[in-house]
């Protein structure tokens, strides 16, 4: 109990304020940081990262085809909308391929000077408390929830499994090409013209969102993985 009332005044004496443009969003490393200081202060034990200096993941993308296939993974173009899912399932696969801590991250998505994705903390508390309603989603007037999740490297590089396949099933036709691609990097070059903004880290935050919400948002084996594609916020 100390311990969680004494990251939680930590957590508070940092700049809890959320981006209004893309500008504002900062170092990736420093807002990840923040982001174990929230989840750690709202009862969910993660580790304070013990960052790497260096790139780890490789230009030609080695790690993705071994980690995917240890996984099942049968079609990576399912991944699309179903964010929360794929990287809380790919997460333990893709460091044990890589060989370095990965972190399930859960924030917001920025498209130069407008969000796509917009949670704000209080929703992400609630979330954790008591999960995420259909009727939420319908009174907000959503197909889909209003957060992103990617995977966030102990080198503090990021692996976007999901982004690429939403955009070629819900943005027309010319993103069809990208189905089934995974991008990584260093924000803000993962995506042209996007920035990542880290607010919750972990299996655990991702676990009590999806145990306890209306909708099924987790898998535990690949036929899981492969059902129900929803979207999770309007692009």
């Amino acid at each position: 109990m100390l311990l969680r009332l004494f990251e939680r005044l930590r957590w508070r004496r940092r700049d809890n304020t959320l981006p209004s443009r893309s500008e504002d969003i900062g170092h990736y490393i420093d807002n990840f940081e923040r982001a174990v200081s929230f989840t750690r202060a709202h009862g969910f034990n993660v580790a304070h990262p013990d960052w790497l200096d260096r790139d780890v993941l490789d230009a030609g993308g080695s790690f993705i085809e071994p980690s995917f296939r240890a996984a099942g993974v049968i079609d990576p173009g399912m991944a699309a909308g179903q964010c929360l899912k794929w990287c809380h399932y790919l997460a333990p696969h893709l460091e044990q391929e890589i060989g370095t801590k990965v972190w399930v991250t859960i924030g917001q998505l920025w498209k130069d000077d407008s969000p796509i994705f917009s949670p704000k903390w209080s929703e992400l508390i609630r979330w954790s408390r008591s999960g995420i309603t259909l009727a939420e989603l319908h009174g907000e007037g959503r197909s889909g929830i209003n957060l992103h999740a990617w995977l966030t490297v102990q080198s503090g590089e990021i692996i976007e499994p999901t982004f690429a396949s939403t955009l070629a099933t819900f943005a027309g036709e010319a993103y069809e090409p990208m189905r089934g691609a995974v991008v990584w990097g260093r924000d803000p070059a993962v995506l042209n013209r996007h920035r990542y903004f880290p607010m919750a880290v972990g299996s655990a935050f991702a676990e009590a969102i999806g145990v306890k919400s209306e909708m099924p948002l987790l898998a535990n084996d690949p036929t899981s993985l492969h059902q129900l594609p929803m979207i999770i916020a309007s692009l």
